[in-house]
Order: structure tokens, then sequence, then C-alpha cells
């Protein structure tokens, strides 16, 4: 049995599951991804995972043990912030690349928790509103004729 419709449904089918794979190879890549991040004298260096959970916390010749405790927290806490936010923007980049035309922007804020989801349904309501208003002058003006 074909008809157009039936042709349609199978198209948006096998698009759908391009897209899954497509995803799915993405989400692999990034799973494999690790990030490290050293001070600049590079006595101490911290590895995150794709989930920016922390892996690694690496020493390196003595300078850390100069430091007092304090000031080697302080290290290990920025270095640890500094790859989670390198992490992350691996992970933005990996899916954004597949998002559709502007959505990667909202991407981003998702993952970085800044995401409005007011903002999102008020400007799809506007948008909505301008093409209703659009289509009712276009039919009003056919009558016209």
């Amino acid at each position: 049995m074909s008809s157009p419709l039936f042709n349609q449904m199978e198209n948006a089918l096998a698009d759908l599951r391009e897209q899954q794979e497509r995803i799915r190879e993405a989400q692999g890549r990034a799973e494999k991804e690790t990030t490290t991040v050293s001070t600049k004298d590079r006595s101490v260096s911290a590895t995150v995972d794709h989930r920016q959970r922390l892996t690694g916390l690496k020493f390196s010749g003595t300078r850390y043990r100069t430091m007092a405790p304090a000031e080697l927290a302080n290290k290990i806490v920025e270095l640890v912030r500094q790859a989670q936010d390198e992490a992350n923007q691996k992970s933005v980049a990996v899916y954004s690349a597949m998002a559709p035309a502007g959505f990667g922007s909202a991407l981003t804020e998702m993952v970085n928790g800044e995401f409005d989801l007011d903002r999102m349904f008020d400007e799809a309501v506007r948008e909505a509103e301008s093409m209703s208003d659009a289509a009712d002058e276009g039919e009003e003006a056919d009558r016209g004729k």
C-alpha cells in the first residue's frame, strides 16, 4: 500500500533513525573525552571525564609541598572548576553541531542551567501570532480582489 501520507511517514521514520544514529555516535565520542588542566608551573593537574567528574589529580615535583594547605586546596578547586568548564564546552560543541539551526545557543543555555522556558514559549507564541496575523491579512487581501 503506497500513499503520499504513508511515504511521508516512512521518510520521516528513516530520517528519525538516521538522526538517532548520529546522536548515538556523538554520544560515543563525547563519552571518550577527558579534560586535563594544569597549574602554570605544572605542579598540580586535574583530569575530569565527559560528565565533569574528577577522575585524576596529579602532583609533580616538590612545589606543591611548599604551599600552605589552604593555598593548595584553592589551587585544586580552581583547577577542577576550570577542567569542568572546559569539559562542558567540549560537550556543548559536540551536541551543538547536531542541533537544528538556531538551537545551539539554547542548548548551551540548557547545559549551563541558564535556559528560560518561559522566554522560549513567549517567543514561540509571538511568532505564531505574527504568522497568524500575516495569514489573516493575506486572506483579506484575497477577498478584496
